[in-house]
C-alpha cells in the first residue's frame, strides 16, 4: 500500500498558478484616413472588423492577418457579418482580401496614410525605424 503514495511535495504534482492568460483589451491607434473612408461605411460590422484589422496588424507586426471565425468573434461578429464587413472593406479600399475556398480569409492593409505602407505614426512593431 505504501508503494501507491504520492509525495505531495513533488513538483511535478503541484499545481500551476491557475490562471490562463486571457486577451486584454487595450487601445487601438487608429488611421485618420481610415476614419475618413469609414464614413461612408453601411454597417456597424465594418467598423468593428476595421478596428480588429488594425490591432492585429499591429499586434503581430504584419500587414496580413488571417481572420478566423474565433478572432472576429472576439469582437462579436458572426461569419457572415465578417464576410460582409471584409467586402465593404475591400470596397472602400482600405483592405485586400484572398478569398481561399474552406480555409479563413487573408486580409492585406492597404492605406495608412494614404499610400500602401507609408504612415509612419502607425506601423507594425517590425516595420518600425
Amino acid at each position: 500500500m505504501d508503494a501507491l503514495r504520492v509525495d505531495p511535495t513533488n513538483s511535478r504534482f503541484q499545481r500551476g498558478s491557475g490562471k490562463t492568460r486571457k486577451w486584454h483589451k487595450g487601445y487601438v491607434q487608429f488611421p485618420w484616413i481610415w476614419i475618413d473612408r469609414l464614413q461612408s461605411a453601411k454597417r456597424v460590422s465594418t467598423y468593428r472588423l476595421a478596428l480588429l484589422v488594425v490591432y492585429e496588424s499591429w499586434r503581430t507586426g504584419s500587414w496580413t492577418i488571417v481572420l478566423s471565425n474565433i478572432l472576429s468573434g472576439a469582437v462579436r461578429l458572426s461569419a457572415k457579418s465578417k464576410w460582409n464587413a471584409l467586402a465593404e472593406l475591400e470596397s472602400l479600399g482600405l483592405i485586400k482580401v484572398e478569398r481561399r475556398p474552406g480555409r479563413s480569409p487573408r486580409a492585406t492593409l492597404l492605406h495608412l496614410n494614404g499610400k500602401p505602407g507609408n504612415d509612419r505614426t502607425y506601423l507594425p512593431r517590425n516595420d518600425r525605424s
